[in-house]
C-alpha cells in the first residue's frame, strides 16, 4: 500500500503537463491557420489586382478598336495623347493604392512584328500593379507585378 501512495506521489502534476502540452500543440496549430490565412489574402488581392488589369486592358483594346484609325497614336505612352491619358486616370483610381507605375502602351513600334495589313496596327499594353514579392526594372523602380497584352487593331 505504501507503494502505491508513493507512486501517486511521483505522478503529481502529470495532468497538468499533457494539458499545457496539448495548449502548445493547439497554439501551433492554431498560428499555422492563421499563416494560411494571411498568404491566401494576399494571394487574392494579387489575382484582384491582376484580373482588374486584364479587364482594363480588353477594355482600352475594345476602345481602339472602336475609334478612327488616324486616332491610334494617341493611345500610344510615348505621345500621351487625352485617351492615354484618361486610361491612365481610370487605372489608378481602380488600383488605389496598389498602383506602381504608369501603363505602357505601344502601338507599331515594338518586337511584335509587321501588322497583317496597312490598315491594321500591333498594340502592346503593358501594366503595373505594386507587389512586395514582385521586381523591379528600368520601366517602373517600385517592386511590382506586370501583365502584358498584345492585339491587332484595324482591318485586316
Amino acid at each position: 500500500m505504501t507503494n502505491a501512495i508513493a507512486f501517486r506521489r511521483l505522478q503529481r502534476g502529470a495532468y497538468l503537463l499533457e494539458a499545457l502540452i496539448g495548449m502548445l500543440i493547439f497554439a501551433l496549430g492554431v498560428l499555422g491557420i492563421v499563416g494560411l490565412q494571411a498568404a491566401s489574402l494576399h494571394t487574392t488581392v494579387d489575382t484582384q489586382l491582376r484580373a482588374e488589369a486584364v479587364f482594363a486592358a480588353n477594355q482600352l483594346l475594345g476602345q481602339m478598336w472602336t475609334d478612327n484609325e488616324a486616332n491610334l497614336a494617341t493611345y500610344s505612352s510615348a505621345i500621351a495623347g487625352q485617351p492615354y491619358k484618361d486610361f491612365a486616370a481610370q487605372l489608378k483610381s481602380v488600383q488605389g493604392g496598389a498602383y506602381a507605375c504608369d501603363p505602357t502602351v505601344q502601338v507599331d513600334n515594338f518586337n511584335l512584328g509587321a501588322a497583317p495589313s496597312t490598315t491594321s496596327h500591333s498594340v502592346n499594353i503593358a501594366i503595373y500593379w505594386a507587389s512586395e514579392t514582385g521586381d523591379t526594372d528600368a520601366a517602373c523602380a517600385v517592386k511590382h507585378h506586370l501583365y502584358t497584352t498584345s492585339g491587332v487593331v484595324g482591318q485586316n
